[in-house]
């Protein structure tokens, strides 16, 4: 790559002008709405410091590293997306691709931290505590910016190669520079996270349907279970359950399950719609970087930066704590109140699915 300070002028087989405008649309969308997100879920914490336990410390570090990307990296990928010319120099182009790599893995790297922190918290409770420790998070939390700046800065020192590339009109990595530095980001940045992401939440869901089980068990013809059963001259308690429960049991436990899977499902979804399409291109790219279309490549770029947008709202809002915290700081002097919906917890099951299946 050149380090002269001379513009790149377009190519002729460059994305057109609707293709053009219409990426720099969708980013400037995610980069405002990136910006409400995250800069509101900080101010929650900033407002409740009591909610940053060792778990939401984590979420802090996922938030800033989307912010950082938004304000430092997204203006320029929109200008760079601008028809005509790319108007700065070669070397900012290179320290525009690695600073959003390190933002990206700071934020993956972190995601995985706290799949195995919830992991722990569900499958260890007893011994959680003194596991994770404050110490022991804020070494993590470093650990995920170390390790970010060595996945992010190979390009620097001559592993893989970092351009403007006319054809996408985007600065990028030429991935067919270094076909293992292309396949170490691929599987770092997305299968591995993958990988560990569907072990941990399959193993607390799992856990998450014993825990329910053994607290709502579903007996059939109505009968209690044997060893909690007393003799028919008792007087027996009257319950909003002594009618028909199994029938309700049963509606308990599939609501909860259905709760839970949709919970696992959001996270995985996200992660795997936001950071797939990127990984699967870049390794596509590696063979011929002309046979990927311009409009896919941007589609690409615009979902990779969508993750800033979701993970204020799965990694906060999702929370009740944060989201009661954050309808007060909207609200101000004003009333709100969260739906009804959302308010009326019915069972153990309800009220406690988030700290059994949540990642906060």
């Amino acid at each position: 790559m050149g380090n002269g300070s001379a513009p790149w002028a377009a190519g002729p087989s460059g994305p057109s002008l609707l293709s053009s405008t219409v990426k720099m649309v969708l980013i400037s969308a995610i980069v405002c709405t990136s910006l409400f997100g995250n800069v509101v879920v900080l101010l929650v914490f900033q407002r409740k410091p009591q909610l940053l336990h060792v778990a939401n410390c984590f979420v802090l570090n996922l938030l800033l590293a989307d912010l950082l990307q938004t304000v430092l990296v997204m203006p320029f990928a929109i200008a760079a997306a601008a028809p005509g010319v790319w108007p700065l120099d070669a070397r900012l182009c290179q320290a525009l691709v690695v600073l959003m790599h390190l933002f990206a893995f700071a934020g993956v790297n972190t995601i995985m931290v706290v799949s195995v922190d919830r992991y722990l918290a569900i499958i260890h409770p007893l011994s959680y505590p003194t596991r994770m420790t404050p110490h022991l998070g804020t070494n993590l939390i470093a650990l995920t910016w170390f390790l970010s700046a060595l996945q992010s800065t190979p390009p620097l020192y001559g592993w893989g190669a970092i351009d403007f590339d006319r054809h996408h009109h985007a600065c990028t990595v030429v991935w067919s520079s270094s076909y293992s530095y292309s396949a170490l980001v691929s599987t770092l940045s997305f299968w591995l996270p993958v990988a560990i992401m569907l072990a941990c939440y399959w193993m607390v869901f799992r856990a998450a349907r014993r825990q329910n089980a053994l607290v709502h068990p579903v007996q059939s013809g109505g009968q209690q279970p044997l060893d909690s059963q007393v003799p028919v001259s008792a007087p027996q308690p009257e319950t909003p359950f002594s009618a028909g429960y199994p029938a309700r049991g049963r509606h308990r436990r599939f609501h909860y399950h259905c709760k839970a899977a949709r919970v696992v499902f959001v996270i995985m979804a996200s992660y795997i719609v936001s950071m797939g399409p990127y990984s699967v291109l870049s390794t596509v790219s590696m063979r011929s970087s002309a046979s990927v279309p311009p409009w896919l490549t941007s589609a690409a770029l615009v979902l990779f930066f969508l993750q800033c947008c979701l993970h204020p709202y799965i990694y906060g809002y999702m929370h009740r704590s944060v989201r009661k915290e954050f309808l007060a700081l909207l609200c101000g002097p004003l009333s709100c109140q969260e739906p009804t919906s959302v308010l009326q917890v019915e069972s153990w099951d309800l009220k406690h699915i988030w700290s059994l299946t949540s990642v906060t």
